[in-house]
């Protein structure tokens, strides 16, 4: 039998440059090209050309440098999908600073916590908001004279300016991008290598305080070139649709910029009152824009097949959670190519697979597969990191030639920071196992394990179930651990559609049923939730993920405490 180890025989043609220069190819190139298409909630839209956003951020870059940022400094940078995000982002690169991307609308506790431990961040960029939001965020944290740009913070003592995506009356005296870009300064803009570290992204921070993974400028092209790669995308014709937030790797400019396509985006696609609503959206703008490509999320394509939303593209790409091979039933009425990608914030872009229409046969495999994308190598291994073979399950492992070093604001492990800094392996703490046909199936995070009696099984196989009755909107399997047996047994959160909500007793006889046989009933230990709780909708992350820590909290507050933690 093969052992558990995966590596693409692929290479890419990569220009070794900074992230800006492939920006700056495509402005003289192409000026007037459309690189993104903003859309809002009341479906106004506006574009943005190459030449556009080049020439505002060499502006915002000189502004930057005239008031005081060198090459080296962090740039803390929060706002929604609007082109002062980008406009920011390129602009402090060019001006030699790190963005560091921070969610929309971030607490004030977590930013003071990723601040006071990365240190040097010296100016915050911030959008105030459709409704100013973010204001009052600012004025609880900072003590200033903003008219004098005196900006003192005792919680983040290098914090020195702020300044607005646009104005708000509550901040009048606050300078603005706009304003910034509009001002001609006589400054050099600095010479960047491209191994300089030109953007750093924050975890999502599910389970914990997200950590801060450093990107230099050449890595973050090497993700471009892979996101070209497995869209199959030229560029020259394409029109992408990701409504995925710029300041998380799977919605940040990369695709775009290293293509020279263009982008469709809502401006916040969090505005949605519901999934079903932004499915809608997501549906009508895709068709009036005649998008070619799309990246949408597993429950959105789930709901928009059992609803019946009109949808028809050449490609969709999905990601972001565990993807399961039911999605292909009827993928092929949506869809020309369907693309399954598996991906990390530490790591980018793993791995990657193609379906059609023809593929149907592996809606019966449980999870869609991917291989390995240039650079990359997958090896999976027991829990003392040694080789399993094929079709064994156990701790999913990757090693890039784009290497991940660590974060900037936490430590590893010992044991994994001395395997990472020996031999380039990480792990995302993913659990997995390879096919016989030489294919990487992601079966869950390796902390949400289910155990009971010393068996195991990961939380989609449950969910899978759940998610096949046609009243269920979404639904996430979790484990507590029961205080008396140290077993991890099986919880469900669920989100029905409206006025179809069913009892705890039924959906547990419905799984019941199609998990379990009546020759071996204790596999209803493992398989059958103790609990369910209904939700009207999930709470989320700024990323968009489903904010699995509220969500445990939330199903904690319903069972005895006594007995399971």
């Amino acid at each position: 039998m093969d052992d558990s180890y995966l590596r693409s025989k692929d290479s890419l043609d990569i220009p070794y440059v900074t992230f800006p220069d492939l920006l700056r190819k495509w402005a003289e190139k192409n000026p007037n090209k459309t690189a993104f298409i903003f859309v809002d909630v009341e479906d106004e839209r506006y574009e943005l050309s190459f030449g556009e956003l080049y020439d505002k951020a060499t502006k915002f870059a000189k502004a930057l440098i005239g008031h005081g940022v060198r090459k080296g400094d962090v740039i803390a940078l929060n706002g929604r999908n609007l082109p002062e995000w980008l406009i920011s982002c390129f602009g402090i690169q060019l001006a030699g600073g790190s963005p560091l991307c921070l969610p929309y609308l971030q607490k004030k506790n977590d930013f003071v916590k990723v601040c006071s431990k990365l240190g040097r961040v010296k100016m915050l960029i911030i959008d105030p908001g459709l409704d100013g939001q973010n204001c009052q965020f600012v004025k609880d944290m900072i003590r200033t004279d903003f008219a004098t740009n005196n900006v003192e913070s005792s919680e983040i003592p290098d914090l020195r300016q702020v300044f607005l995506f646009n104005h708000h009356q509550s901040l009048p005296s606050v300078n603005t991008v706009a304003e910034l870009c509009s001002l001609e300064y006589d400054v050099d803009l600095p010479r960047l290598d491209p191994e300089d570290l030109g953007l750093i992204f924050l975890t999502s921070g599910t389970t914990n305080t997200p950590k801060a993974v450093p990107y230099s400028h050449h890595a973050l092209v090497i993700t471009g070139h892979n996101y070209i790669h497995l869209m199959k995308t030229s560029g020259k014709y394409d029109s992408f649709y990701n409504d995925r937030p710029f300041y998380w790797i799977a919605g940040f400019a990369m695709w775009e910029v290293a293509s020279g396509g263009s982008r469709v985006t809502l401006i916040n696609a969090m505005k949605s009152s519901s999934l079903a609503t932004a499915a809608v959206k997501t549906c009508e703008i895709i068709g009036r824009e005649k998008v070619t490509a799309a990246l949408l999320v597993p429950p959105m394509l789930d709901l928009v097949m059992k609803k019946n939303i009109p949808l028809r593209l050449e490609t969709i790409a999905t990601g972001g959670m565990i993807v399961h091979s039911s999605l292909l039933k009827s993928i092929d009425k949506l869809c020309d190519e369907f693309i399954c990608i598996y991906a990390s914030t530490e790591l980018a872009f793993i791995a990657c697979n193609t379906y059609t229409g023809k593929d149907i046969t592996n809606t019966t495999k449980g999870l869609l597969s991917c291989r390995p994308l240039p650079g990359i190598e997958i090896k999976v291994t027991d829990d003392d990191g040694f080789l399993l073979p094929a079709g064994q399950r156990g701790s999913i492992q990757v090693r890039s030639t784009r290497r991940f070093n660590g974060y900037l604001n936490h430590n590893l492990l010992p044991k994994s920071k001395e395997t990472l800094e020996r031999t380039g392996w990480f792990c995302p703490d993913d659990g997995g196992y390879v096919t016989d046909d030489g294919e990487l199936a992601v079966e869950g995070r390796m902390q949400e394990v289910i155990q009971v009696f010393g068996w195991k099984v990961f939380p989609f196989k449950i969910e899978n179930v759940i998610k096949t009755k046609s009243n269920v909107s979404s639904a996430i399997v979790m484990s507590l651990k029961d205080k008396e047996t140290g077993d991890l047994p099986p919880f469900a959160a669920i989100v029905y559609h409206p006025n179809d909500e069913e009892s705890c007793e039924s959906m547990q006889d419905y799984i019941r049923k199609e998990l379990t046989t009546t020759e071996n009933r204790m596999l209803e230990y493992l398989y059958v939730p103790r609990g369910i709780v209904s939700f009207k909708q999930f709470p989320v992350l700024a990323n968009g993920k489903p904010n699995r820590r509220a969500i445990r909290q939330i199903i904690l507050e319903t069972v005895d405490s006594e007995k399971y933690e």
